[in-house]
């Protein structure tokens, strides 16, 4: 699980639900963040980030080619 107060906008993010996704905006909120996600389906959510238990989405690597 990432450490909410270290989440920025441009980071890419796994939800388990939702799948991996780009921040686009965080509102600090207590001792949460409120994470703006554009998600690679093209849905937008509106998260906590402790309760979502977000994670760093994984770098996928570009396909070799011949």
């Amino acid at each position: 699980m990432l450490d909410h107060t270290e989440i920025k906008i441009g980071d890419r993010v796994h939800h388990r639900l939702f799948g991996d996704g780009t921040v686009t905006d965080t509102l600090p909120i207590g001792d949460d963040t409120v994470v703006t996600i554009e998600f690679d389906s093209g849905s937008r959510k509106k998260l906590c980030a402790v309760i979502s238990a977000l994670e760093r989405a994984e770098e996928k690597d570009e396909p070799k080619q011949p």
